[in-house]
């Protein structure tokens, strides 16, 4: 299961969740069965509180998984990880789902509707928005320009084509 790791779109995602997570990912499977955090901080060569961190927004989402043992002689929590490669590939999942079911949505939109941008490229308006503002951006007074609908609908479509192809449909 950790060919999962070998995908981009992994380091994609992981990427998303935190910058070290895929690093330490990866260096966690090429050791073995690394579980412990401070082994896993030595063998990543990060701060141990970079990877505690890194760890726990893993675990929030599912991705890892730990056990906690009392150390009976100095009193403090040892905690044990463990990665959940069925869990992270679901999440990636349904990530690229998501994602495909909104280009679809937009290329659905871009048939149907004209797009405007102001000159600072930050905000898309459709046709009838636009015509309320009198086609000038109400928060920076710029002008709105018409979008030109092809290299949009390009990119979306690529975009989509990834995703299947990612996804095998």
């Amino acid at each position: 299961m950790s060919a999962i790791l070998n995908l981009e779109i992994t380091k994609d995602f992981l990427s998303k969740l935190d910058e070290n997570a895929y690093v330490l990912l990866t260096n966690w499977t090429k050791f073995g069965e690394v579980k412990n955090d401070e082994k896993l901080a030595e063998v990543t060569n990060q701060k141990i509180t970079v990877v505690r961190s890194t760890l726990n927004k893993l675990s929030f989402r599912g991705i890892v998984k730990y056990e906690k043992e009392k150390d009976q002689q100095s009193g403090w929590y040892n905690f044990y990880w463990g990665v959940d490669f069925k869990k992270l590939a679901s999440l990636i999942y349904q990530e690229r789902i998501e994602r495909f079911d909104k280009l679809k949505e937009k290329q659905k939109q871009l048939e149907e509707h004209d797009y405007f941008v102001c000159e600072n490229n930050c905000v898309e308006f459709p046709f009838e928005i636009a015509a309320e503002y009198n086609f000038s951006r109400p928060q920076c007074n710029h002008t709105l320009e018409h979008i030109d609908k092809t290299s949009h609908k390009e990119k979306t479509e690529i975009e989509i084509n990834q995703i299947e192809k990612d996804l095998v449909f």
